[in-house]
């Protein structure tokens, strides 16, 4: 049997296995969110180096705003993270929603 055959449907399925990313902050986001571009940095580095340490990262796009500013209060506590990280990670979190 030929090998091309044999992977031609895995190649296929590729496109659909990619995973989501969580934006990355620019200046346009900024802009729009009206948040300095280094705060939402900051909050961008939390959120990928804290959200997925004891359970899969959810994207900011995929909660609502009112129910992100009852998780990360509650996350942030649990994780250990300071006030001033949990501050710049939701101002992330609703920059990356607009």
């Amino acid at each position: 049997m030929n090998k091309a055959l044999v992977f031609l449907p895995c190649l296929l399925l590729l496109p659909g296995c990619a995973t989501k990313t969580a934006p990355v902050p620019d200046a346009t986001m900024a802009g729009r969110s009206g948040t300095k571009l280094g705060t939402l940095q900051r909050g961008h580095a939390v959120y990928l180096a804290q959200c997925g340490r004891c359970h899969e990262p959810i994207l900011p796009a995929d909660v609502s705003r009112d129910d992100w500013h009852v998780v990360v209060p509650g996350m942030s506590w649990n994780a250990g993270i300071s006030e001033a990280d949990e501050q710049a990670l939701t101002a992330y979190i609703l920059a990356a929603k607009k």
